[in-house]
């Protein structure tokens, strides 16, 4: 297992840093090709990409969703990119590539730091969600974020080094509480990603596309139990190719009225919600291979029946 983990890790670093030596200009054409290939040889991601599309946007054709299912693919190469030139990645360049989206960028987000409150960021797996924290980052606002630890050690120790940059921290999921409370208490933003399925014992049924779905409840749960106010926060892309936009919504105070399992499920619906918004904008920039309605209320399996 040490070995294949090793041999993994030597591969994809190996093929992360050749896209790193590729001019932007030929490196966003070859990793969109590449996960054009990737499309049409991942019959098993295709397929619960597709599920995923005939719940979110029933009124659609499977045409259509192809075609953005296959632009989602392509869109996962462009986040290669930007992921290859992490470490390179300067304030001047963040300034001239990266913009926040008037009327709904800094200004929400600073506002609250203007009175001493820290920040529960949610985002998603939109667009190169890998750059977000960064880019706000080299803004000058790092934050810590809580993620789950990869299998491969290797992989776990440079993705750790690539999400540290720019004085951000992260914190493992296994056993987060505390440490999240912590951050709070330093004055620290935290940031969560909610948009995959939780197990059961984690999570809530809250709907997300019309469709129950297992949702981590821990988001709704601090902002309860602290009083912190929660941020909605995705990049998404620009017009021009290798340029993006970051969107923050005004802040949320989620109120509690004494009963907290209904307090915790209305709270995540509502953030939900966020997340639902962006996707229906931006359809081609969601990971639509995950299998986020997998944990149903009864037990069926909504990814085992292929339409033909």
């Amino acid at each position: 297992m040490r070995v294949g983990n090793w041999a993994g890790y030597a591969l994809i670093r190996a093929f992360v840093g050749f896209v790193g030596l590729l001019p932007r200009l030929l490196a966003y054409p070859f990793c969109e090709a590449l996960a054009g290939v990737l499309f049409l040889m991942d019959g098993r991601h295709r397929h619960i990409g597709m599920v995923n599309l005939r719940i979110a946007f029933p009124e659609k054709d499977d045409d259509w969703r192809r075609r953005v299912l296959r632009r989602s693919f392509q869109e996962q190469g462009r986040h290669l990119v930007e992921i290859s030139r992490l470490e390179r990645l300067t304030g001047e360049e963040v300034r001239r590539r990266i913009r926040y989206e008037p009327g709904r960028g800094l200004e929400n987000y600073l506002r609250l730091r203007r009175e001493g409150k820290s920040v529960l960021f949610l985002t998603a797996h939109i667009s190169a969600w890998e750059l977000l924290p960064l880019a706000h980052a080299l803004h000058g606002h790092p934050l810590t974020f809580l993620v789950r630890p990869l299998d491969n050690p290797y992989l776990e120790r440079w993705i750790i080094r690539l999400r540290t940059l720019g004085g951000n921290q992260v914190i493992s999921k296994t056993g987060s509480m505390r440490n999240v409370l912590r951050a709070l208490g330093d004055g620290r933003d935290v940031g969560f990603l909610i948009d995959q399925n939780s197990q059961e014992k984690e999570g809530v049924y809250v709907p997300f596309f019309g469709r129950l779905a297992s949702t981590n409840r821990s988001l709704a749960a601090l902002a309860l139990k602290t009083g912190a106010p929660v941020i909605a926060g995705f990049i998404y892309p620009d017009r021009k190719r290798g340029h993006y936009v970051i969107r923050f919504y005004p802040p949320v105070e989620l109120v509690s009225s004494g009963d907290q399992a209904r307090d915790v499920a209305r709270g995540m619906a509502l953030l939900n919600g966020y997340i639902e918004e962006v996707i229906r904008e931006h359809p081609h920039c969601w990971l639509w291979g995950h299998r986020r309605f997998q944990t149903q209320p009864d037990g069926r399996d909504v990814y085992s029946i292929r339409k033909v």
